[in-house]
């Protein structure tokens, strides 16, 4: 059975691995083997993977930048695929404006850093960009400045793909991916649909696909054509700011306070790293190699050899702490994948 599977697999791309470890595909660099590991570059090699895991029931998990999954040391008992379909054209050079985001209190919360510069977007012309799911956003920025288009700035530095930054309306600064999102191209195991903004019900570090567990394949995104040379040395600079975070981790380990427990709280911030370092005290606490960050308490980051179990420890560690001396309910921003 194993053998079929793996011949399977091998029909649709050449780059399948067994018993693969998956610490090189996360941005933490811990997690157990996966069964199968495939290496998606084109569209169709998702939809072919997606098709045989449904057809025979085998556990399926998609994997782009790595940057908000903690993985079991036990790893991944099906099919990981990592997705490296990359690939963005430009549709439109004059785009209808962007729709509206939810307007739910927590997409109210983040403010732009006053110390680096602002574009202003109200006067320039929007452009339609499509972009395949596992287009870095990185190597996205850089190549869009290139043909002079801009907007995605303050996701500099972050190791995240498209899909995975759709999957979770990512934030940078004062933007949420799903500002930019015009619709985007979904598998559902069974066929492929186009779904418009609205659809995905963006939220605070969430989109409606959390419960519907449908594939992004593709993005539309309504961009903009204008100061280019602004734009990047905007996001030149944040992602300098963003290089001086732990870059062995998931990125801010839970959500930041809602206005609500900030008032009950009486901080003066609504930072989750405040709260750990001065309400808490547990700022550069450790189990293991799982180190809360000294330069950055939001953090936890991996200091050497930690294990996912280390990381799980230590976070359950800030949340027990968080209820016992507050009442406050700490929400991970990671995933957690597999048995811990």
């Amino acid at each position: 059975m194993s053998m079929e599977i793996y011949e399977r697999l091998r029909a649709i791309s050449e780059e399948v691995f067994r018993e693969a470890s998956l610490s090189a595909y996360t941005t933490f660099k811990v997690g157990g083997p996966a069964r199968y590991l495939l290496i998606a570059r084109h569209r169709q090699q998702i939809i072919d993977t997606l098709t045989l895991c449904a057809e025979r029931e085998i556990p399926r998990l998609i994997i782009g930048g790595g940057s908000n999954l903690l993985i079991s040391d036990k790893g991944f008992p099906g099919v990981v695929i990592v997705t490296r379909n990359e690939h963005f054209e430009i549709l439109e050079e004059k785009a209808p404006p962007p729709p509206q985001l939810n307007t739910a209190s927590r997409l109210q919360t983040l403010e732009p850093p006053r110390r680096l510069p602002q574009l202003n977007r109200e006067s320039e012309d929007m452009v339609l960009v499509r972009v395949q799911a596992g287009t870095r956003l990185i190597k996205l920025i850089k190549a869009l400045h290139e043909r002079g288009v801009y907007g995605l700035e303050w996701f500099s530095g972050i190791p995240a793909t498209v899909g995975g930054a759709l999957y979770m309306n990512m934030h940078g600064a004062h933007d949420y991916f799903g500002q930019f999102v015009h619709s985007a191209l979904l598998f559902d195991g069974e066929k492929t649909r186009r779904e418009f903004n609205p659809y995905f019900e963006f939220d605070y570090d969430y989109s409606i696909l959390h419960k519907t567990r449908e594939t992004v394949l593709e993005v539309d995104l309504l961009l903009y054509r204008g100061a280019v040379e602004t734009a990047r040395h905007l996001g030149r600079e944040w992602a300098r700011v963003k290089a001086i975070q732990p870059q062995r981790s998931a990125g801010c380990i839970f959500r930041n306070l809602t206005p609500e427990e900030q008032k009950q709280l009486g901080l003066p911030s609504p930072s989750v790293g405040y709260l750990i370092e001065h309400v808490l005290g547990l700022k550069g606490h450790r189990i293991g190699d799982a180190l809360i960050s000294p330069t950055h308490a939001a953090f936890i980051e991996n200091a050497g050899k930690a294990t996912a179990a280390d990381v799980r420890r230590l976070l359950e560690k800030v949340q027990t702490e968080a209820r016992e001396q507050l009442g406050l309910r700490l929400i991970p921003e990671v995933e957690f994948i597999g048995e811990f």
